[in-house]
């Protein structure tokens, strides 16, 4: 279903309320109920800050891979930064929050943990999570963009190398594969990025 709101097109893949459904019932621990709470929070924090700066998105889609938003490539260039580190800074904050009030409260201090997780995990210099893009906004500031980009690659890669080791390592010891998966989400979300130049992706 789409539906063209003003300047936004929004969105609506009959997957996304398909994974809801089956992560609400199959997940009893309330582990995913709690990340999609964080990732609704992580992408609501882009969406009033760019509403602050008086841009607005120029689609936001929900789908079996969450909720995202993409921003029009014609925005102004000052609302880059804080654009991008909203979603992290919010979930960073609520962690905060959270660990501060949950006491002897083991729920509350999971759904810290998991707020914590997901916005170190979009802090890593890795594009387009928004480490990765906040950093090459930094470096057009003070560098040309070709150059930002060889540099935002090698940045990536120096991620990507290790945690792909560790990941593989992880899987042959314990069966955990969430690293090594992690390290493949986000070369692949990565190359396809290249791929994609038009917009931009929060």
């Amino acid at each position: 279903m789409k539906i063209k709101r003003g300047e936004t097109d929004v969105k609506i893949n009959i997957s996304f309320a398909a994974a809801v459904t089956c992560m609400l019932i199959l997940d009893s621990s309330g582990v995913c109920a709690v990340a999609l709470f964080c990732c609704f929070v992580h992408e609501a924090a882009h969406l009033l800050c760019m509403l602050a700066f008086g841009e607005k998105p120029a689609l936001v889609e929900l789908s079996f891979y969450g909720i995202k938003l993409e921003r029009n490539p014609m925005s102004p260039r000052r609302s880059d930064i804080p654009v991008y580190a909203a979603g992290p800074v919010a979930n960073l904050l609520m962690s905060a929050v959270l660990f501060l009030l949950s006491g002897e409260n083991g729920n509350i201090k999971n759904a810290a943990v998991i707020s914590l997780a997901i916005g170190a995990f979009n802090l890593l210099p890795c594009r387009p999570l928004d480490g990765g893009n906040i950093l090459f906004e930094f470096l057009c500031r003070v560098s040309d963009e070709e150059k930002a980009e060889r540099i935002c690659d090698g940045a990536m890669f120096a991620v990507l190398v290790p945690m792909a080791l560790f990941g593989f390592a992880a899987a042959l010891e314990y069966g955990n594969i969430t690293l090594g998966g992690a390290a493949v989400y986000l070369g692949a979300v990565g190359f396809l990025d290249k791929k994609e130049k038009g917009s931009v992706k929060l």
